[in-house]
């Protein structure tokens, strides 16, 4: 509630969509790259296994679903650290600077290197977030088919019942790592006490809030998360349906 209060004070209403303008183009080509490449390692694992792709396993599905997530993280990294400095940035007046403005001062003032500043943290999460997430959202469908369903396709329900659970599950699992991705992103390299790499937020962040600092925000995290992949789900097998990508 008084982070609420703060935003409220900050920008009103519209300092909940701050940065939103951004999300939405980096959700876009991020999503796009990770589902391609996802089917595409998918059918891969399958050949080289000699079956086909909805027979790779549980493992295979982690790996396919990890590196499908590294890869679209380091593509659009540098819109996803503008996106926080812009989210989290105190401005004069409620008005945040622009995009392009914001981009420039980071250039300037830090260096091409800043936009890639906490990747290793994201690719650290989102190895494993992407992995969980797709794995244990394809297994969840399988066995709806197996146990409740028989030969029918799950419908839109089943699809959300099983994107919240396997959100919420990899979401929870690799938060520690977004912390400390969020915290290097929103920091300027150039600051005084800036954080001097991965392990200093880690301790930093263990010395001074314990081990409750690294789950700080999970709650609306969660909030975020569970319908934002349920919906990407439900969104992405009814456009393979409607493309004949199945």
């Amino acid at each position: 509630m008084p982070a609420i209060k703060n935003i409220w004070n900050d920008g009103h209403f519209r300092g909940f969509f701050r940065g939103n303008g951004l999300n939405v183009l980096k959700v876009a080509p991020e999503s796009a790259i990770k589902f391609y490449a996802y089917e595409t390692l998918k059918n891969f694992i399958g050949t080289v296994r000699g079956g086909e792709k909805s027979d790779i396993g549980g493992g295979g599905r982690l790996l396919a679903g990890g590196i499908a997530g590294a890869v679209a993280q380091t593509a659009i990294y540098p819109m996803d650290l503008v996106k926080t400095r812009l989210q989290t940035c105190i401005c004069e007046g409620g008005k945040a600077p622009s995009v392009g403005k914001l981009s420039r001062d980071i250039w300037i003032q830090e260096g091409p290197r800043a936009f890639y500043r906490g990747l290793v943290p994201s690719l650290l999460g989102i190895i494993p977030y992407a992995g969980i997430d797709l794995a244990a959202y394809e297994t969840l469908k399988d066995m709806s088919k197996t146990y409740i369903l028989g030969d029918n396709d799950p419908g839109p329900l089943v699809q959300l019942s099983c994107g919240t659970i396997s959100g919420a599950l990899g979401a929870t699992c690799v938060y520690p790592l977004q912390v400390i991705r969020t915290r290097m992103q929103a920091q300027h390299m150039n600051a005084d006490a800036a954080y001097k790499g991965m392990s200093d937020v880690f301790w930093r962040t263990l010395k001074i809030e314990g081990l409750r600092g690294f789950y700080k925000g999970i709650f609306p995290n969660l909030l975020k998360v569970v319908p934002s992949a349920s919906i990407t789900y439900l969104v992405y097998e009814s456009m393979k349906k409607s493309l004949d990508l199945d």
